[in-house]
């Protein structure tokens, strides 16, 4: 009997440390500015963090489910990506991309994508992780025309200069 009682002790304190744990994950997920979601291998949602719903303005409920394809502008971009550039690639990459929210608005963000596997290496899905860049790009831009106004400015200055030596 002493093993019996010693063999389910243990085995209550590792259902309460798994709790534990994935009380944490679960924290630690909502807690994350950055928007986080779990695919599997054929692009459908399982889990979407609070930024991730936040983002793009759909619910947990609303996204899992579905595939995520339909979350960007350009879906043969992002099924390529998943289809077999990651795989070709290794574990992960970056690309940037244009998110549709619920609403219709286009956002600019990085998509980063990681592979998911189990302890024995076989393949389990992605994850997605989505950073808005649109301030970044909007500063871009803004810089891009100063230098573009300021290439036009210079070269009619020069042109300027140049016609008046000429004269």
């Amino acid at each position: 009997m002493d093993d019996k009682k010693r063999t389910e002790d243990l085995l209550a304190m590792a259902i309460e440390d798994l709790e534990g744990v994935e009380r944490y994950i679960k924290e630690l997920s909502s807690f994350l500015p950055l928007a986080v979601c779990t695919v599997n291998p054929l692009g459908v949602a399982l889990i979407a963090n609070s930024a991730f719903q936040n983002l793009t303005g759909y619910k947990e409920v609303e996204i899992i489910g579905e595939k995520v394809d339909g979350l960007f502008l350009n879906k043969r971009d992002f099924n390529n990506l998943i289809g077999s550039k990651i795989l070709e690639k290794g574990t992960s990459l970056t690309r940037k991309m244009i998110l549709l929210t619920k609403e219709g608005k286009r956002i600019p963000v990085n998509m980063s994508i990681s592979i998911r596997r189990d302890e024995k290496g076989n393949f389990l899905g992605y994850f997605i992780a989505l950073s808005d860049i649109s301030e970044s790009e909007s500063f871009k831009q803004g810089l891009e025309k100063k230098v573009r106004e300021r290439t036009k400015d210079l070269e009619r200055r020069t042109e300027e200069i140049t016609k008046s030596r000429l004269a």
